[in-house]
């Protein structure tokens, strides 16, 4: 579960995360019992200094909308399901009106399904040397859309999902390299929710990187890291639905994120920025009419953080962040945002344009009793396109392009043990077109996790 918010401070979702990994465990590692590791649930492999730990869970879900059906595979999205009917005029001129028809989906009034695809597994050592921990950690799940196999499409949850891999990496002291959350993520200000989707939140969920993290003491850390570079662009040029957001090829550089977080025993806060080298080529040799290359900066800011709520165990987290040409930064779980859209130039290569967005994202979470808890949690996100719109006139830009989504959940969670959650969820979600249409989703979830 978000219930994925605990996973991801776990694997280093935030900067908290891998500050802990970091320097000052120099060998010296508490011993609960013979053969106990250095860390909870893990155990000592004979022989050596390292420590093992076979960690997961099992998770099944159940969902009922109440209106167009959603797949349950992967969680909730704002823009996943089918769109609204809507006439409009594009651009607003020629007084020519055009009609997208709803889907069929629209017809569909309450569905159910059930999946235990979230179900995952991991493997994590730690061992002792002399210039700090060194740590390995790597996990899977069974959520991959594209390795879904059936024979029959109705019954495409509750057969085999594909397995994927979610993170894979190693820190050696305050070094970091391999796949996990961009630096530029903060998974512990993120929601728990039952809904794997969760709220939209800041960052690429998981990406490969090279990390470094400074430790002055304190409860401040400085942190930068070079991440996988991946620049998304509309194409003006080429309005077919099919191949208008496209990612080029030859990104040029990594992407640059830095963070910098202040904790304390009220709560704690995050500053994060990134920067990036916005290249697109479409791979066609240098001619007049042929080949296409531009170059722009692109850059983003976030801040975040928790407030330990003086209410018992209460906790408030928020998530805020605007950007020009980093739309994959500002929102990784919800629309499709182009960096920047391509101009084509008469009888030139033309240019790219940053594109601006922006998302702010809170949630709440009130402990009943100690073994039962509700979440409350919401996130608008918000693309701005008219610079777009207004640079090809008499476009169709506006059938492609999101303007805004928002999200809501509200949770009730049980947990009698530790290694167990029950819980049931309301989830309502908004996705907007450029056009005015909109796909909407209402949904109910009941979940149970069984961890080891």
């Amino acid at each position: 579960m978000k219930i994925r918010k605990l996973n991801a401070a776990k694997a280093l979702g935030s900067l908290t995360a891998s500050v802990a990994l970091l320097a000052g465990m120099h060998g010296a590692h508490a011993q609960g019992a013979p053969g106990a590791g250095s860390f909870p649930g893990s155990f000592l492999v004979p022989g050596t200094q390292t420590s093992f730990k076979v960690g997961g869970y099992v998770k099944f879900d159940y969902t009922y909308d109440f209106g167009a059906q959603q797949s349950i595979v992967g969680g909730a999205d704002p823009i996943g399901i089918a769109l609204d009917s809507k006439n409009f005029s594009p651009n607003g001129g020629g007084g020519v009106v055009v009609t997208l028809p709803a889907d069929a989906g629209h017809h569909i009034h309450g569905t159910s399904q059930m999946t235990a695809s979230e179900s995952r597994f991991n493997i994590e050592t730690r061992t002792p040397t002399s210039f700090g921990e060194l740590k390995t950690f790597i996990e899977g799940d069974f959520t991959d859309p594209n390795g879904l196999t059936h024979s029959n499409s109705f019954k495409v949850n509750s057969n085999s999902s594909g397995f994927r891999l979610r993170q894979a990496y190693g820190t050696f002291g305050p070094f970091l390299a391999g796949q996990t959350l961009s630096l530029f993520r903060d998974g512990s200000a993120e929601a728990e929710t039952l809904d794997f989707g969760g709220p939209m939140a800041l960052g690429v969920t998981r990406q490969p990187q090279v990390r470094y993290t400074f430790d002055f003491g304190n409860g401040l850390t400085w942190a930068v890291s070079a991440e996988n570079p991946q620049t998304q662009v509309f194409d003006t040029s080429n309005q077919s639905s099919s191949s208008t957001f496209k990612q080029g090829q030859g990104d040029k550089i990594p992407d640059f994120v830095t963070a910098v977080q202040y904790s304390a025993p009220w709560g704690r806060l995050k500053l994060a920025g990134v920067a990036r080298d916005l290249y697109w080529h479409n791979g066609v040799e240098d001619t007049t009419f042929g080949g296409k290359n531009a170059s722009a900066f692109g850059w983003g800011v976030a801040f975040s953080g928790n407030w330990n709520v003086p209410i018992g165990k209460d906790g408030l987290g928020w998530e805020a962040a605007y950007g020009r040409g980093a739309g994959r930064y500002i929102n990784s779980d919800g629309p499709p945002t182009p960096d920047a859209y391509h101009l084509e130039d008469a009888g030139e290569r033309g240019s790219i344009h940053p594109i601006a967005s922006w998302l702010v994202s809170a949630n709440y979470v009130h402990f009943w009793t100690d073994t039962l808890r509700s979440n409350i949690a919401g996130s608008f996100w918000q693309q701005r396109n008219q610079s777009l719109i207004s640079a090809t006139p008499g476009s169709s830009n506006e059938t492609s392009l999101w303007k805004e989504a928002y999200t809501a959940h509200a949770n009730l969670i049980w947990s009698p043990v530790p290694q167990t959650n029950f819980g049931v969820e309301f989830i309502r979600m908004m996705g907007k077109m450029q056009s005015g249409q909109k796909g909407e989703l209402t949904r109910v979830q009941m979940s149970a996790q069984f961890k080891f």
